[in-house]
C-alpha cells in the first residue's frame, strides 16, 4: 500500500467492508454512507470553529497592535517625564545651562560653518 495515494486507502478499505463476513453489501454500504456523513457534520462543525478561531485571532490582533501603540506613547511620556524632574528649580543652575547651551549651539553652527567653507 502506498501511503501518499489516498485512493488507494479507500479502494482497500472498500475492499475490505465488502469482504466482511456476516453482512449484507446493502448494510455494508448503509454503515459506510452513517460514516460519510458523520464525518461530513464534523467537516462542517470544524469548518466553524476554525473561521470562529480566525475571528479570535484578528480580534486579538487588532487588541495587540493598540496595545503597542499606547506602549510606545507610554514610553515617550515616560521618558519625557523623567527629564522634566531631572531639571533643576534653581534659577541659578536654569541659567547656567541655558548658557551652556547656547555655547554649544554657537559651537556647532561654527563647525557647519567651517565645513562649508
Amino acid at each position: 500500500m502506498n501511503d501518499g495515494d489516498g485512493n488507494e486507502n479507500y479502494t482497500n478499505f472498500a475492499e475490505k467492508l465488502v469482504t466482511m463476513p456476516g453482512m449484507e453489501l446493502k448494510d455494508k454500504l448503509q454503515n459506510l454512507k452513517h460514516k460519510v456523513d458523520a464525518l461530513g457534520k464534523q467537516y462542517i462543525a470544524l469548518q466553524g470553529e476554525k473561521k470562529a478561531l480566525e475571528r479570535t485571532v484578528e480580534r486579538q490582533e487588532l487588541e495587540i497592535a493598540k496595545l503597542e501603540k499606547e506602549l510606545n506613547q507610554l514610553r515617550i511620556d515616560n521618558e519625557f517625564l523623567r527629564v522634566a524632574h531631572s531639571v533643576p528649580r534653581d534659577p541659578a543652575v536654569v541659567d547656567r545651562y541655558k548658557k551652556q547651551v547656547a555655547k554649544m549651539v554657537r559651537d556647532i553652527d561654527r563647525c557647519i560653518k567651517q565645513l562649508n567653507a
